[in-house]
């Protein structure tokens, strides 16, 4: 089965092309670029054109291959969020068309074929918080799971964008499985802060990359190695997201963080026999902790979690057996709810990795509230989940 990867807007479609940088995301993914502003899709360096979906005042969502597709082009929502998510529900159904046709969903509108929905987009702008909602409604209705992986607006940014911000998260949690928070306040006190968000961005995609690409492509076949070498999924990256008390499902808010170690120094290069150091799975995860998505974070606190190791093989057979037990039980202590999702995959490159999903309710996520009272400052409005999921969580 299929994936599908879909950035929306400037900020979306940033992380949607680094993701991509990895040519093997191709074989088990199909990304699709959605923008309203021509230039943001030109400057695009592994999204190819066939894969540009734009934005028509007139024509709704367009395929790059219709004639004249720039002219077309409604030229950018700058902040204006509600103008553009507008724009998207009276256009619904060429939106529908086009993801219908990237996912080669069938005339019955079964969507067998695609396993999960990847749909990435800023929070503080116009067409990814207003457009991005839309999107998430679309796939729900094609009955595809959706991970919504957004970017949350610095407090420095202003009201306007924290209005956006929780505006677009009521919106789309009726639609989503689970979200994945980026949190743009990590870059706000570095100096040439914009220069940053293009590293910051390779960031994050690395790290979705490694979930993906070692669930899908280098995952594990156990009896093929010494002891215990533990396999997941992406159906358990959407299980250790989300939750589920009685009938009721709610998403999850899950922060992300990755950490690497090279295997082999220099003297490998020169002399090919020396072999791999050993490698503290430990101290790599007490790394990715460091390194978290979204500022003032508790790791103690998470409900449940998510860790993917990667590494060679040679680190799985019996003379090079890494204390994957250890780790976890590392991972399950810090959780309330003694629940972890802990895979290993492998990877041909010179790297350890381990990157890891914490899963949070909203209460709990100190930058949500600050985006809410920022928001209610500009505007009368508020984080609607940050009461309604206690209602449901509070006793059980």
């Amino acid at each position: 089965m299929a994936n599908i990867f879909i950035g929306i807007g400037q900020c979306g479609g940033g992380i949607l092309d680094s993701a991509f940088y990895d040519k093997n995301m191709f074989k088990i993914a199909t990304p699709i670029a959605i923008n309203s502003a021509t230039m943001d899709l030109q400057t695009m360096k592994n999204i190819k054109r066939e894969n540009w979906v734009g934005i028509s005042k007139d024509l709704g969502f367009i395929n790059s291959s219709i004639e004249g597709f720039e002219s077309l082009i409604v030229g950018g929502y700058g902040k204006n969020r509600s103008k553009a998510e507008s724009d998207a529900l009276k256009h619904e159904d060429s939106l529908k068309r086009v993801i219908a046709e990237r996912a080669q969903i069938d005339e019955s509108g079964s969507a067998s074929n695609v396993a999960i929905a990847f749909v990435i987009f800023g929070l503080g702008g116009g067409t990814g918080s207003g457009v991005g909602p839309v999107v998430a409604k679309v796939l729900k209705e094609y009955g595809i799971p959706v991970i919504a992986i957004v970017v949350l607006p610095a407090a420095h940014e202003g009201g306007l964008t924290a209005k956006n911000a929780v505006e677009s998260l009521n919106n789309i949690m009726e639609y989503v499985d689970s979200v994945i928070l980026v949190d743009n306040e990590k870059l706000a006190y570095a100096e040439s802060s914009e220069s940053l968000y293009h590293r910051y961005n390779e960031y994050i995609a690395r790290s979705i990359r490694d979930i993906v690409i070692g669930t899908a492509l280098e995952k594990i076949n156990p009896a093929d190695f010494e002891g215990y070498a533990p396999v997941i999924d992406l159906k358990d990256t959407l299980t250790a997201t989300s939750f589920r008390y009685k009938d009721k499902a709610h998403p999850g808010f899950a922060v992300l963080g990755r950490a690497s170690e090279k295997v082999r120094g220099l003297l490998h290069y020169i002399i090919p026999l020396r072999g791999y150091k050993e490698i503290d799975v430990i101290s790599l995860l007490y790394r990715a902790f460091m390194k978290l998505s979204v500022e003032d974070i508790r790791v103690e606190e998470a409900e449940k979690n998510l860790v993917l190791i990667r590494l060679p093989p040679a680190y799985l057979s019996k003379s090079g057996k890494i204390n994957t037990s250890m780790a976890k039980r590392v991972m399950k202590e810090r959780t309330r709810l003694s629940e972890t999702h802990f895979g290993v995959a492998l990877t041909k490159r010179n790297l350890a990795t381990a990157t890891v999903l914490l899963t949070y309710r909203p209460n709990q996520i100190s930058r949500l509230r600050v985006l809410s009272k920022l928001a209610n400052q500009y505007e009368d409005v508020s984080l609607k989940v940050l009461e309604e999921y206690e209602k449901d969580f509070v006793g059980n």
